[in-house]
């Protein structure tokens, strides 16, 4: 009788500890519950993780366009996911059929990335271990001496990150200034707006490399041939998870983005 107690109570403190059934909704919570030593329990997962980790885990579909049936159907005891979850009503979806589903990081800033990471450490038993993982992060992100020049960072040559996003906060941990900064949230851009920015250096999502012709088919337009960027040839193809997000490999992305503009 004892141990049945002794059971029940730390099911109840710890109530994904036993037999948790995880789906992670967004690659940046999925990568943190690797982290946490959660792989084994993650049922379900985002097509655009790629976390080694989770390669043989079912996906329920891309972050930007969430459903409720194929996450319902993995019968999960926990859902996590951030602000990059769409619609944003799939939290609120998931929890009226009885599916508990929680939003660890509903702002996208470098204080709520870590405050996710703390908050999934309660929920899966490794609350402990959370606190360390992101005492540290904090601690690795660093602001890199200004240079001054300008970045431009857009997910497909027309879509570009604006101020009050992750790209905004990454440019400037780097050291630079935001061509984009005009611009609220992540939005397209129009041809005369391109070219006023004069963008020192371009960065593209790498998985649009072949949608855009790559650096020839880009300096193709005139607007970005006559950019600083195309005529010193800074334009680069980078993983998108590493430009337009917060991720556990963010303070070596920061230096990475410095060095772009030595």
């Amino acid at each position: 009788m004892k141990k049945l107690l002794l059971a029940a109570a730390m099911c109840a403190a710890f109530p994904f500890a036993f037999a948790a059934r995880i789906v992670t909704l967004t690659p940046d919570v999925a990568d943190v519950v690797v982290e946490l030593g959660g792989a084994k329990e993650i049922v379900g997962r985002e097509m655009a993780s790629t976390n080694p980790a989770l390669k043989n885990v079912p996906s329920i579909g891309l972050f930007h366009g969430l459903s409720v049936e194929p996450i319902a159907a993995k019968k999960p005891t926990l859902v996590l996911g951030s602000w990059m979850a769409q619609p944003a009503s799939i939290y609120a979806n998931l929890n009226r059929v009885g599916v508990k589903a929680i939003n660890v990081a509903p702002k996208d800033d470098l204080n709520g990335y870590a405050a996710g990471i703390r908050q999934i450490g309660q929920l899966i038993g490794k609350n402990k271990e959370a606190n360390a993982l992101a005492d540290r992060w904090l601690s690795q992100v660093k602001q890199m001496p200004k240079t001054g020049k300008r970045y431009l960072i857009s997910y497909d040559g027309r879509f570009v990150s604006g101020r009050n996003t992750a790209a905004d906060e990454l440019i400037k941990r780097a050291g630079g200034v935001n061509a984009a900064a005009a611009i609220e949230g992540m939005k397209p851009m129009s041809r005369e707006a391109w070219l006023a920015a004069k963008p020192d250096i371009i960065l593209i999502a790498d998985r649009n490399q072949k949608l855009v012709g790559g650096v020839q088919g880009l300096t193709k337009r005139p607007e970005i041939a006559a950019s600083p960027a195309a005529k010193k040839q800074k334009i680069f193809f980078l993983p998108s998870n590493d430009l337009f997000r917060y991720g556990l490999n963010t303070p070596q992305v920061i230096p990475k983005l410095y060095q772009l503009a030595q």
